[in-house]
């Protein structure tokens, strides 16, 4: 249904008033020039009555200009003022005054006023201005042209048509361009009608869900905040704030390294951001842990004009993981002290000459099974350790870790005639634990030599990528299967098609590799194929040495 316009009752009072607007300019014209003609010595002493009815009838036009509802009638009822103007134009004419100019003023008005009124207008100011002349060459008996006259007769006529003409033409662009403007008024205000009603939907929406939303503009300024984000923050994160005015306050998965400030401005820019932790420190002894994701809100040129922001409290599940792994690591250093004892003795055992070899052959067996459970609780060990500790902060040179994993993995890479080879550009200096960095890098390795064809190859790359290291590992295994990629970063994962190989693991080499790199401040990813090997992505923050 059309909006009715809010403004029409403010149009009805212009109106009335209007037309006592375009009264008066006539009104105080023609006084002027009855005045002037009283004046006149050719009247003598007084008035000719023709002028005392024109003045008549100008006073009683304005009267009804200013006395009469004319927002309550048809606009068309308007048309009588002006043409009262006319007779009393007339009026004056009669008396041989040269009034003729005074007709334009009722013409543009009524001109003004719509088609009918224009016709109506150049008729009526035609007939008013040669009438007088016609009527006097009637009674003389012959049509007459004097330099008095010419003007009444031929030049006022000819501006009167024009002047009408024109204006109306005028008024009609006009209307064009009004009703255009209002059809578009109306329909901005629609849009924006409809856009409070989308943007208060969307408020609801976000602020029913747990997670807390936030809207970037490019300048990192937070422009949309849901309710779950601000009690989150506790108002750090709020419409207006600035997101690296959290940095001071906003920590790295350890806890302890304080976020670079030049990273969340690369988030408000764009940067796209998956499932990376940090701690939001309220106060000295009260902090809460994030999972934060962000990406980028391209425009229809695919520039970045913001950032949408995720965040997800999960204080309480850190705390229960840090508690598990806690009782896993108790229950590992129970079992890693009686185990030991076996493991010994199962060595003296085996050594001694006099042992039977049907017996000897049993203890192989139990030692053999004994390292494996050795080797799976120094990964749980591990696994239990890697969030809390990944050692040093310290210049490490990536290429030196690769070159001595390569070499370690070398005589199992023989066994199965698999070739190792490693390129490296740039620096390849990064920040972090040679300890720990060697174990990702075994991890990532191993994992490629010992899932690989025999006959195959592995590929270890080295580069540095924007104030950052890449380190990616490929091979031309069997590939794994999309719907298990994910799940290989998940603690005792194994996938199904090596489950049940002669192809031994833990499945926590990939779960501790990450841990240990997100703690770092860099990133691991996986993608492979189905039959077209794998490939295995780490990013670490490069070294403070060129």
């Amino acid at each position: 249904m059309p909006r009715q316009p809010a403004s029409l009752p403010a149009e009805n009072v212009q109106r009335r008033f209007a037309v006592l607007g375009r009264q008066l300019p006539f009104f105080v014209v023609f006084g002027v020039m009855t005045i002037a003609l009283a004046t006149w010595e050719e009247f003598g002493t007084g008035l000719p009555d023709a002028v005392l009815v024109g003045a008549a009838v100008n006073v009683t036009a304005t009267v009804l200009a200013a006395a009469v509802p004319w927002q309550s009638l048809p606009r068309r009822v308007e048309m009588v003022v002006p043409l009262l103007d006319m007779a009393a134009v007339v009026c004056v004419l009669t008396v041989g005054a040269r009034a003729s100019v005074l007709i334009i003023l009722p013409v543009v008005w009524l001109a003004a006023m719509g088609k009918r009124a224009t016709i109506v207008a150049v008729a009526a100011g035609v007939a008013s201005s040669m009438g007088v002349d016609i009527v006097r060459a009637v009674e003389a008996g012959a049509l007459s042209i004097t330099p008095e006259n010419a003007a009444r007769i031929f030049i006022v006529p000819s501006v009167v048509i024009a002047v009408a003409t024109s204006l109306h033409l005028s008024e009609r662009r006009s209307a064009a361009r009004r009703e255009l403007l209002a059809g578009q008024s109306a329909l901005v205000e629609e849009l924006l009608e409809d856009t409070a009603q989308d943007r208060a939907r969307l408020e609801g929406v976000l602020n029913t869900i747990d997670a807390g939303v936030a809207v970037l503009d490019p300048q990192g300024t937070v422009v949309v905040a849901n309710r779950a984000l601000r009690e989150a923050t506790r108002g750090g994160l709020t419409v207006g704030s600035q997101l690296v005015d959290a940095a001071p306050r906003l920590l790295a998965v350890d806890g302890v390294t304080p976020v670079d400030p030049a990273r969340l401005v690369a988030v408000g820019g764009g940067e796209q951001v998956s499932r990376r932790v940090v701690w939001w420190e309220h106060g000295p002894a009260e902090r809460a842990a994030f999972r934060i994701t962000s990406a980028p809100l391209p425009n229809d040129d695919g520039v970045s004009e913001g950032t949408v922001v995720a965040v997800h409290d999960i204080t309480d599940e850190l705390l229960a993981l840090s508690q598990r792994d806690d009782f896993v690591s108790s229950v590992s250093h129970e079992l890693r002290t009686p185990l030991t004892s076996v493991t010994g003795y199962l060595d003296l055992v085996i050594e001694d000459p006099d042992l039977p070899p049907h017996l000897a052959g049993y203890l192989e067996v139990a030692e053999r099974n004994a390292g494996r459970l050795r080797i799976l609780i120094d990964n749980l060990l591990g696994a239990a350790r890697t969030a809390a500790d990944v050692g040093s902060r310290e210049d490490v040179d990536l290429r030196a870790v690769v070159e001595d994993v390569v070499e370690s993995q070398a005589p199992r890479a023989a066994d199965r005639d698999i070739e190792i080879v490693v390129a490296a550009t740039g620096s390849g200096v990064v920040r972090g634990d040679v300890g720990r960095l060697t174990q990702v890098i075994d991890n990532v390795v191993s994992n490629a030599v010992k899932y690989s064809h025999r006959d195959g190859h592995v590929r270890v790359e080295i580069e540095d990528a924007d104030r950052r290291v890449r380190l990616v590992v490929t091979d031309d295994g069997p590939g794994i299967p999309t719907a298990h990629q994910e799940q290989l970063f998940t603690r005792f994962y194994r996938a199904p098609e090596v489950r049940h190989t002669s192809v031994q693991g833990t499945g926590l080499g990939l779960h501790i590799s990450r841990q240990i790199v997100e703690a770092l401040g860099g990133t691991i990813t996986l993608a492979s194929d189905a039959g077209h090997g794998t490939r295995v992505e780490v990013l670490l923050p490069a070294g403070g040495r060129g």
